[in-house]
């Protein structure tokens, strides 16, 4: 049966409300019911609650990995370190490939930076305080787009013909107004070309630095050597942001193997599945690396999907992940091209040794 989306839904972190709704009310742990828990419950109830599990997996799992904890430290040194500025903030900037997880680090920077907010400040939503701000650089950006972007987070209006300087002052006023701390730029690899407009839209992020005492954290696909980092303007902001290069997990080096056996423990344990012996993922890990190389991003992708499965189809009898049924699990074109290059790989230096062998019988 097809899951629709519905209100349920945690909300879109591109408008001022979504984002605080998303950051303020997390996705809630679903309890994990008893077989005779479960069957007591009437069909209307079985079906909201295994909603709800659904719901779960598939936003709701928060895994701290070692790559967030980095993130989260730096970012609170920027925060100190521009606690006195009134120019040239600091920045933190992640940069990695699809499917490393820099949205989801952004995700957790925001929440992190939420909850400290609210700490200090519980009533700041009646004094009209944003306390974080996240935009998406749409492709082809120009500067006046970038700007309209702001404006659409903050349901600002933007008028036929409005020139780029207005709707930017408009902008600034607001973060201003708003006491805005965290602003998240994501997508900042649709700036990276060379054109005259991304040139321009660069130089329009340049100067919020200046005219917003926020700290921004910029996310992208391979940001670090591109042209976004290059010239006067690359130089600009290389002096002012400090990079974190996200990548996959190494299966050859024997900390990444333990920090990747301790992840897919973690989310094992986060499983909200009736009848998952724990302990069945961890001694997959090899298994489960080898079919995501390494991303944790395939690797949540995977076991969340199949657990999903095991709720949504009710030709599986019982709510538990294997490995027969991980193995029908299709995933990312990434991680699926990456898997076939390595059998074909393996492929040929076995077919390599095989004819080794025979020259070898042959010249005996």
């Amino acid at each position: 049966m097809i899951q629709f989306h519905s209100n349920d839904r945690p909300a879109a972190l591109h408008r001022m409300e979504g984002l605080d709704d998303y950051l303020s009310n997390p996705v809630p742990i679903p309890v994990v019911h008893t077989d005779a828990e479960y069957e007591q419950l009437s069909p209307t109830d079985k079906a909201a609650y295994d909603r709800a599990r659904m719901l779960y997996l598939s936003g709701g799992i928060v895994i701290d990995t070692p790559q967030v904890q980095q993130a989260r430290w730096l970012l609170t040194q920027h925060f100190a370190e521009n606690a006195g500025r009134n120019s040239g903030h600091a920045g933190l900037m992640l940069s990695g490939d699809s499917t490393v997880g820099k949205t989801t680090t952004c995700k957790a920077l925001m929440r992190y930076v939420h909850a400290q907010y609210f700490k200090q400040f519980p009533d700041f939503r009646e004094h009209g305080r944003v306390p974080v701000a996240y935009i998406e650089v749409p492709a082809g950006s120009t500067g006046k787009l970038l700007m309209k972007t702001f404006a659409d987070f903050f349901g600002l209006t933007v008028r036929s013909g409005e020139s780029m300087v207005s709707i930017r002052s408009r902008v600034v006023d607001l973060l201003n107004d708003a006491g805005t701390q965290l602003i998240v730029v994501d997508e900042l690899h649709n700036l990276a070309g060379r054109s005259a407009s991304n040139g321009e839209s660069v130089d329009v992020l340049k100067l919020l630095h200046n005219d917003v005492p926020a700290t921004f954290v910029y996310a992208g696909i391979d940001l670090i050597g591109s042209a976004l980092l290059t010239g006067p303007r690359g130089r600009q902001i290389g002096g002012r942001f400090t990079a974190l290069e996200m990548t996959r997990l190494n299966n050859a080096d024997a900390e990444d193997r333990t920090t990747w056996a301790r992840l897919v423990a973690t989310l094992e344990k986060k499983l909200p599945l009736r009848h998952h012996e724990q302990g069945t993922l961890k001694k997959l890990a090899p298994y489960l690396y080898d079919r995501t190389s390494g991303s944790i991003g395939s690797l949540s992708r995977l076991i969340t999907g199949a657990a999903i499965e095991t709720i949504a189809n009710p030709g599986i009898e019982k709510e538990a992940l294997d490995k027969d049924l991980l193995d029908t699990r299709v995933l990312d074109i990434a991680a699926e091209t990456a898997r076939k290059n390595r059998e074909l790989r393996a492929a040929n230096r076995s077919g390599n040794a095989v004819t080794q062998l025979l020259k070898a019988q042959a010249a005996a």
